[in-house]
């Protein structure tokens, strides 16, 4: 009887060996590193697709990417040096696009993180995040779904902010499907926000005490009582869910049902949510407004530099 080990057992225990590798390494990563595992899968004789088939590779991949990456927000290289140990591991250990972005997301995040933890980016702060993102071409206004509202989103906004305090707007060629006015500019949009209105409901209410004879079919008429009085009930009534625009002068609330503007100069209070605002508006009779949906770190920013 022949013992002999499959195509599919050599690559489960090829993909076990990698990720028990890939756990094992510690930064700062060497170019041994890769070289062994690349004589590792040379050796396995199966196909790198079917070895890869689970991303074991991938994984081991994106994690010498982010730990040079790692390295360059830390000061250990230059931002050249760390885009040539890339560009090594990838031409070694091929990957797409889209994986080795999301190894390059992740450490921009990481990094935006450190950085907002005073509160604010600083001017060298946001010139190692420029270079970085412009040198690998990251798409920031078109980022993955898991990451919109994280991190990186917030150091794009604080660059707005931090322009905006300058007297910088952005280009004014952006399509949008609201009217804008002749100064006014849109400096950010929350997509997928479902905005709510306040609605009151009142009612007739009393305790009865008393009798009641029945006069006729059907009619009865009761005697005493207390005195009835009106009951208000206030709830948020959902409008709509579509997109909020983020003017230097406007809330602009956009959807297929429902449109609502509203002026800064009519706001006069804010309360933030984890997911969302609460706006008070002047005027009487004004109903209050939820906006749900998005971090309002952005907003909120923006009405303190507009309130000084």
């Amino acid at each position: 009887m022949n013992n002999f080990l499959s195509d599919e057992d050599i690559v489960h225990i090829g993909d076990t060996a990698i990720r028990t590798y890939t756990d094992s390494i510690r930064r700062p990563y060497s170019p041994r590193q890769l070289a062994l595992v690349y004589e590792f899968i040379n050796a396995l004789g199966v196909s790198y697709a079917n070895l890869n088939h689970a991303g074991a590779v991938d994984g081991f991949t994106q994690k010498l990417l982010k730990g040079f990456m790692v390295d360059f927000f830390t000061d250990k290289l230059t931002l050249s040096a760390a885009q040539s140990r890339c560009q090594r591991v990838i031409s070694t250990l091929p990957i797409s696009r889209e994986v080795a972005n999301e190894a390059y997301f992740y450490v921009l995040n990481k990094a935006a993180h450190n950085f907002l933890k005073d509160g604010f980016i600083s001017d060298d702060e946001q010139r190692k995040i420029d270079e970085y993102v412009n040198s690998l071409t990251l798409p920031m206004n078109d980022l993955p779904v898991q990451l919109r509202g994280s991190e990186i989103e917030k150091i794009s906004q604080a660059s707005i902010l931090k322009n905006f305090e300058r007297g910088i707007l952005p280009p004014k060629d952006i399509n949008v499907p609201i009217l804008l006015g002749k100064t006014e500019y849109v400096l950010w949009a929350f997509n997928g926000v479902t905005l709510y209105e306040e609605k009151i409901e009142r009612e007739w209410v009393g305790r009865n005490r008393g009798m009641s004879f029945r006069i006729c079919k059907g009619v009865y008429y009761r005697t005493g009582g207390s005195k009835g009085h009106a009951v208000e009930h206030s709830s948020m009534q959902p409008l709509g869910t579509g997109t909020l625009y983020v003017t230097n002068k406007n809330l602009v609330f956009h959807s297929m049902m429902k449109a609502v503007k509203i002026p800064y100069k009519k706001i006069i209070g804010m309360t933030p949510y984890s997911d969302g605002v609460e706006i008070h508006r002047d005027g009487a009779n004004v109903k209050r407004m939820t906006i749900q949906g998005f971090d309002p770190w952005f907003v909120m920013n923006l009405m303190s530099m507009i309130a000084e």
